[in-house]
């Protein structure tokens, strides 16, 4: 079976954080991030400030330990969809998926469903970029090994989204 990475890897636009503002490079100089992402616009609608999420998605793996590239794919829902029932039997759309592979260089990917996104923003009283920004920091986390299968669990990750969001 071939990981979502093997069906999108052409289509990657590297936007590499490192090309930050000179201030905001001294700032962040005292403890350098080994996080490299990428991010690719795979759908139809017009991602605000991509650059922004991308340097978000990077904190986040930082801040939690992680190293490597990670690629950030905003996409269709039938994609997404697709994607859900593939790798997790689940036939239906779903805002964000995060896969983990740790090979190739590659830390992993965070596929968002942008219409999904901008549909459920007003349920969390957030703007469609603001729900990105929380579907990328709920994703990132994923990555870092939380989830949210139980309430404990599910109360962790929610106290980290918050953390990383305020």
């Amino acid at each position: 079976m071939k990981w979502p990475l093997e069906l999108i890897r052409d289509r990657i636009l590297t936007i590499n954080s490192k090309s930050k503002s000179k201030a905001s490079s001294k700032a962040k100089s005292k403890k350098a991030s080994a996080i490299e992402v990428a991010i690719l616009n795979d759908g139809t609608m017009a991602i605000p400030r991509p650059k922004d999420l991308g340097l978000l998605a990077e904190k986040v793996l930082a801040s939690e330990g992680l190293s490597g590239k990670v690629n950030l794919i905003f996409c269709e829902n039938d994609y997404v969809r697709e994607l859900n029932f593939r790798f997790r039997n689940l036939n239906k759309v779903t805002d964000v998926l995060s896969f983990l592979y740790e090979e190739e260089g590659i830390l992993g990917e965070i596929y968002i469903a942008t219409l999904q996104a901008k549909a459920q923003a007003p349920r969390w009283k957030n703007t469609f970029y603001n729900e990105l920004k929380r579907l990328i920091v709920h994703g990132s986390l994923h990555l870092a090994g939380y989830d949210h299968m139980n309430s404990p669990d599910r109360k962790r990750m929610r106290a980290r989204e918050d953390l990383y969001l305020l």
